[in-house]
């Protein structure tokens, strides 16, 4: 798979850039990191969703499993089971992607395992709870590709070395795009960081070449690596 050249026009005056072409295909976890706001999820956007295909973003649009950064839309209103059903559910392209028994495998590892059978809708759920079903049900959905966009919110930090533990397990059967805001996340997980500043991709390397990036080390502080700018 290769990042492509291209310009996309998001909305009046905001132009999404990509300036020269990458070759992503050597690795199998890459990180999209940058500020709120640089265009890390209208990036991935370009890659999974069907009808952003014109931009020309990408070499090749395999299927993706796809953890949204907004599960409010997917939550409200719906109880587990009943999300829980759509994946199963064969007549959708998740459905025939669909393993539950690794679903099982990763609800009992982020400790919602409990909740599945419990008859409340998600919106009275905790929002690290309703992040852990996310995670379980997107890493469950054997893809070509995976995309985890912000999957650490919410997770406290023994859930997140689960979080780290699952995605190291899915990079061997699927390449994982993560989009984060911790420092942390990326050198967990992944082995390619793409850097956007201002809706272009202004760096791009990889991960064991952070140490030359004084410039980005320096956007992040604490023990967490929160972003901090």
């Amino acid at each position: 798979m290769k990042l492509n050249p291209f310009t996309y026009r998001i909305a009046e005056g905001k132009t999404l850039v990509n300036e020269r072409e990458t070759d992503l295909g050597p690795y199998s976890c890459i990180a999209l990191m940058g500020a709120v706001g640089s265009g890390k999820s209208q990036l991935i956007k370009l890659l999974a969703d069907s009808q952003l295909r014109g931009a020309g973003a990408f070499s090749e649009y395999p299927f993706c499993a796809y953890l949204s950064q907004d599960l409010t839309r997917l939550f409200t209103g719906n109880t587990p089971e009943g999300i829980i059903g759509l994946y199963r559910d064969p007549r959708y392209t998740v459905g025939k992607h669909f393993d539950p028994r690794l679903f099982e495998a990763y609800a009992e590892k982020l400790g919602i395992a409990a909740l599945i059978g419990e008859n409340r809708r998600l919106a009275h759920y905790s929002e690290g709870e309703r992040q852990r079903l996310g995670i379980s049900l997107a890493a469950a959905v054997r893809a070509p590709v995976t995309i985890l966009d912000e999957p650490s919110t919410a997770l406290d930090m023994p859930c997140r070395r689960e979080l780290f533990s699952i995605v190291k397990e899915i990079r061997r059967r699927s390449k994982v795009f993560i989009i984060s805001h911790r420092l942390l996340d990326a050198l967990a997980v992944a082995d390619y960081m793409l850097w956007m500043e201002d809706l272009r991709i202004r760096d791009r390397f990889p991960l064991e070449d952070i140490v030359k990036k004084p410039h980005i080390l320096s956007c992040y502080s604490g023990v967490d690596g929160e972003r901090y700018v």
